[in-house]
């Protein structure tokens, strides 16, 4: 297992996230839909700005886009709180530990 493309991907995939919540914020308050309108356009646009947004701003392949994509729908914040501690994945100075820090 590749930790630290694991890890690279979640870092794009967070960076990702926060676009994929402002954008689905916006767009909630700009277009007042129902309930489940609202839910299916959240998972979609989640996808697709992470998918765009890695192959955009980053030089990854496709399999690599779809990921990130999965993984902004998921939730990459989350995720990585998750899997820090496991399969060997710990803190890299990569400044998101220190962002960790600072919010506590």
């Amino acid at each position: 297992m590749n930790k630290e493309l694991l890890l690279d991907l979640i870092y794009i995939s967070i960076l990702a996230s926060i676009i994929s919540s402002q954008t689905i914020q916006k767009i909630k308050e700009i277009f007042n839909l129902s309930r489940i309108f609202n839910s299916i356009l959240s998972l979609f646009l989640s996808f697709i700005i992470g998918f765009c947004f890695a192959i955009s701003f980053y030089s990854v392949n496709l399999l690599y886009a779809v990921w990130i994509g999965l993984f902004t729908l998921v939730g990459a914040e989350g995720l990585y709180k998750t899997f820090k501690g496991y399969f060997g994945l710990g803190s890299t100075d990569k400044g998101t530990d220190s962002w960790e820090n600072e919010k506590e």
